[in-house]
């Protein structure tokens, strides 16, 4: 046996003796103050704040997108832009 499989083997050992601790109970006292908190708290919303800002932000991502859709709209499309006029006279110009 190797050194590597001697040494797995130690740990394999150590790892099979472990047993857990049994977790013991939390005295009532602290369970009562943890749910009278929880319960006192239930009244407020939490997520407030959060809500506002994610509806703010939807609508001025919607305002954007509908502007961004009537200037695509409001561009004469007939007429081909100068970038594109340049592009095809430079593929047409390299045929022989």
């Amino acid at each position: 046996m190797n050194k590597s499989d001697h040494s797995l083997d130690r740990l394999l050992r150590a790892a099979a003796q472990y047993r857990p601790e049994i977790a013991e109970e939390p005295p009532f006292g602290f369970t009562a103050r943890v749910v009278a908190g929880w319960l006192a708290g239930a009244g407020r919303d939490g997520m407030g704040l959060e809500m506002l800002w994610f509806r703010r932000a939807f609508l001025c991502a919607v305002a954007v997108m509908a502007i961004a859709v009537s200037w695509s709209y409001k561009t004469d499309t007939s007429a081909p832009n100068a970038e594109m006029a340049i592009a095809s006279y430079d593929a047409g110009a390299d045929l022989p």
